[in-house]
């Protein structure tokens, strides 16, 4: 999750964490709280930092809490601090989904070559049901799907694959090169 984003960078050396991990950001909602006596939702921590995969521009009313964290009255005190030449770009790329971390009715689109395109969404207990496909004879609309990981670069692996209340065995493929994107639909 390399990000080069100065607001990310002050984040994580005020916190004392790397931001790598389900935890840092329990412990950073926390130190949030603490220092500035307003909660920020740990899944919006894991959005900013592009820990859960969505692209997100944060609220105002987050940044400015972010703001008072780091020690300035709101983020726009917190902008001029940082300077014209500071990244502050809060677009992340998506690199990987936890499957475990999504809400029920998510939709996620998976693609990787040669022209293969799932459009799918969360059940939940790591289940998607699968809504478009394009390009696949093997996956089809309407196949239940458990996968416990998506990630950019790495190859899909369905652990089973129910067809018509049958289950047909695990799945994988993009073998070779991996999944060429992986994006969070609606969040």
């Amino acid at each position: 999750m390399a990000n080069d984003n100065e607001i990310l960078k002050r984040i994580k050396e005020k916190a004392g964490v790397n931001m790598t991990k389900s935890v840092d950001f329990d412990i950073l909602a926390q130190a949030i709280k603490d220092k500035t006596n307003e909660s920020l939702g740990v899944n919006t921590l894991k959005r900013l930092f592009g820990y859960k995969t969505e692209k997100v521009v944060p609220r105002l009313s987050t940044m400015d809490v972010i703001a008072q964290y780091l020690g300035c009255a709101d983020y726009e005190s917190l902008i001029k601090e940082l300077g014209e030449d500071a990244d502050i770009s809060l677009f992340t790329p998506i690199d990987i989904i936890e499957v475990k971390d999504l809400e029920k009715g998510t939709q996620v689109r998976i693609a990787y070559d040669p022209n293969r395109v799932f459009f799918l969404t969360y059940l939940g207990d790591m289940k998607f049901i699968v809504n478009e496909v394009e390009g696949s004879k093997n996956i089809l609309k309407g196949d239940t799907l458990l996968i416990t990981q998506l990630a950019v670069g790495h190859r899909l692996v369905v652990a089973h694959v129910i067809r018509d209340g049958e289950d047909l065995g695990t799945y994988e493929s993009a073998k070779f090169k991996g999944l060429k994107s992986v994006e969070i639909l609606n969040f």
